[in-house]
């Protein structure tokens, strides 16, 4: 059995359901980071000065911005990593 406390990975999707990226903490000690997707660009600390109060992209399928709250999102990956049946999650972002 696999400790898996205080790890998570929230999927981000546009209303389509296509992927968007992850907001994920991927070790109890290390910071939480947003990951477009390798062909997108790189990892980085996530939640940044730019993503508040909201948390904006692209979305590499169709090119359109989508959006959610950044305090929404953080209580729901604070709520995925306390639970320690689940790891992974998925929300959707709203077009912007």
């Amino acid at each position: 059995m696999v400790n898996s406390e205080g790890i998570g990975t929230l999927k981000l999707e546009c209303p389509q359901s296509h992927p968007v990226g992850k907001i994920l903490k991927e070790a109890p000690h290390q910071a939480v980071q947003y990951d477009p997707g390798a062909q997108v660009g790189p990892r980085r600390f996530w939640p940044d000065e730019e993503d508040q109060p909201e948390f904006k992209t692209s979305y590499r399928f169709c090119d359109k911005p989508v959006a959610g709250a950044t305090t929404l999102l953080q209580t729901k990956l604070s709520e995925l990593i306390n639970d320690a049946a689940e790891t992974v999650s998925t929300t959707t972002l709203a077009y912007v």
